[in-house]
């Protein structure tokens, strides 16, 4: 092993890994220099690797506690020292702890993040519940992106009142609750409107406002007048015209708050301490930065009024992004706790064989982690608060994350492992608790092991999607613990997948010839032959027949929820996402070509009355 490769080790790289192709993979030394730089090493060649190697490096003292007590090493040997700290909520405490060879044991600390002194020396100690906050039962709910769902209210795109109509649609079937995408706010007007590269994770995106709850629609005629005027939409959404047309409408309810109302809006606003610094970056490249301010500060206040009251609800179940826009406002605010010069990505996979780069940077494994987490904490906070369901997109990365440094390729990246994944477990587990919020880890892919453990220790549910889990035979049913699906996001809907459309974006995209793609169907077209002949059903059934047979069998499985896309519901053949693609394909746009209304169908009702009787 050379000094760089001992360096790399030191600092929690993993620089050699197995693709999901089987390959052996081996950064360049250039790509471990880079993401060593990024990490704080004072490196600049090979050769300065053997000098840094025993250099001490400042970390924080971060020290776990499950269900309030536990051991951690300190500098005493033998003895009785003094833990005192101050809880995120404020709570103060103190406590003498016992040390036995340099191990001290404390007990009785309240659930918390708390700053806290340790025989005089700083150290955060996380004291969470070992398990995670769950309700027991066996569930299901529906599954639709917000900006895809329409309504005879809603005929363009969704908004947080058309959410609404579909949670309540959802409960007064028997259903636990409505899933969407990420709700955080993306640069739609600059054409970028991917939900999981946001402005920021610590507010909500303006344009699912709904202007019918705001009080100032009455006072505003402009705003009723662009209301009734909403232009028109075909199959996939024109972002910059939809965020014209509504920043247009909020714009006007702005100018109509006056008054009361006004200085509750000021009120609220001098409670949030990111708000000012946010609504500088959000409107910086709009054409009237100083009214665009006001509305943004308006739409913010009533998205937060609007998420509340969904969630008061119950049964909302939202999505945290892995990253943010690298333009964006966390991006800049806390520019100190992400990695600089590094993307976010993936490494190779059957389908990119390049591997994928995903253009946002990754946070530091130490610099929130000095601050007690304190970033991620709001990230997770600003969702909880309202959610009764969490998915934490790419579970994977409370362990490792795949890093490239900019301008390498993605086959060229490093594993960086975080110093202690059981921080960020008990923190998950600490918030959940407070916010009574389920928690659903995204585990698809090349995971570790020992991510899938510690989410089973945690009570953390684990994704099962029927795609991967399909055989000639039949199904691997969905164990206890886990949200069940026929498919996400990222994944043709069951009707493009039974039909092989992806296949055909795959040919589309240069990534399968022509030759490979015969080969593709044709085994696409035996696997759906056996599920028929698995489920004794006829061979002329068409999709939408196999997807519900299949549906309500794996509703008779043990798994936790069971979520049903809605677009499967009407048939759809076309995907929402194609994965390692931006503008070769329409992403993120793609409206459901029925509307909330179609849920009342009776193919529709019969497939949900059959799902609810299996999970009463």
């Amino acid at each position: 092993m050379t000094a760089l490769d001992r360096l790399a080790h030191a600092r929690g790289l993993e620089i050699e890994y197995y693709d999901a192709l089987g390959r052996h993979r081996r950064a360049s030394d250039e790509s471990i220099l880079a993401v060593l730089r990024a990490l704080g090493e004072p490196i600049e060649k090979v050769e300065d690797a053997e000098a840094l190697i025993d250099r001490p490096r400042e970390q924080a003292s971060v020290f776990v506690l499950w269900d309030g007590q536990g051991e951690f090493e300190v500098a005493h040997a033998d003895g009785r020292l003094t833990v005192e700290g101050v809880s995120d909520l404020g709570e103060r405490w103190s406590t003498r702890a016992e040390v036995t060879n340099g191990r001290a044991r404390i007990e009785g600390v309240p659930f918390g993040v708390h700053d806290a002194l340790v025989s005089g020396a700083h150290a955060w100690i996380l004291s969470a519940p070992t398990v995670s906050y769950g309700v027991p039962g066996r569930r299901w709910g529906l599954f639709c992106p917000l900006y895809a769902l329409n309504d005879a209210t809603t005929p363009d795109a969704g908004d947080f009142g058309t959410l609404g109509r579909a949670l309540d649609a959802t409960v007064k079937r028997g259903g636990d609750c409505f899933a969407t995408l990420p709700l955080l706010p993306v640069f739609a007007e600059r054409g970028e409107p991917s939900p999981y590269a946001p402005v920021s994770r610590l507010f909500w995106n303006e344009l699912y406002v709904d202007p019918r709850q705001a009080p100032e629609l009455e006072a505003s005629p402009e705003a009723q007048r662009l209301l009734a005027e909403v232009p028109p939409q075909g199959d996939y959404l024109d972002w910059r015209a939809l965020a014209a047309h509504r920043f247009a409408i909020l714009d006007a309810l702005a100018e109509a708050c006056t008054g009361d109302r006004l200085a509750r809006l000021e009120a609220w606003a001098q409670g949030r301490a990111h708000l000012a610094g946010y609504v500088e970056k959000r409107v910086a490249r709009m054409e009237n930065p100083e009214r665009s301010a006001k509305t943004v500060r308006y739409a913010q206040w009533l998205a937060d009024q609007q998420l509340a009251e969904l969630g008061a609800k119950g049964g909302l179940y939202v999505d945290l992004p892995l990253g943010v826009h690298h333009d964006g406002y966390d991006a800049a605010r806390f520019a100190d706790r992400f990695a600089q010069g590094i993307s976010t990505g993936a490494p190779p996979d059957p389908l990119f064989e390049g591997g994928q780069s995903w253009g946002f940077p990754p946070l530091h494994p130490e610099k929130d982690r000095a601050t007690g987490w304190s970033y991620l904490r709001q990230c997770l906070e600003h969702h909880m608060q309202n959610a009764s369901v969490l998915r934490i997109d790419h579970a994977a990365w409370l362990h490792r994350l795949y890093w490239v440094p900019n301008g390498a390729p993605a086959t060229d990246g490093v594993y960086v492992h975080h110093t202690n994944p059981d921080e960020l477990h008990a923190l998950l587990s600490l918030l959940s608790h407070r916010h009574q919020c389920r928690l659903v880890g995204e585990d698809l892919g090349t995971v570790p092991d020992a991510v899938r453990a510690s989410m089973a220790r945690h009570r953390e549910a684990r994704t099962w999607v029927f795609y991967f889990f399909s055989h000639d035979w039949g199904w691997e049913a969905p164990p206890e613990g886990s949200v069940a699906t026929l498919n996400t996001h990222d994944l043709p809907t069951f009707a493009g997948w039974w039909g092989a459309k992806d296949v055909d974006d795959w040919v589309d995209l240069g990534l399968y010839d022509e030759e490979r793609a015969t080969v593709a169907k044709a085994e696409r077209a035996k696997l759906t032959s056996d599920l028929k002949r698995c489920l004794s059903m006829d061979e002329a059934s068409t999709a939408r027949e196999v997807h519900d047979r299949i549906a309500t069998a794996v509703a008779e499985g043990p798994g936790d929820l069971l979520l049903l896309t809605l677009e499967d519901l009407f048939s759809e053949e076309r995907p929402q996402n194609v994965p390692g693609t931006f503008d070769e394909k329409p992403n993120w746009m793609r409206r459901a070509k029925e509307g909330l209304e179609s849920l009342g169908k009776t193919e529709n009702e019969l497939l949900i009355a059959e799902i609810a009787k299996r999970r009463p």
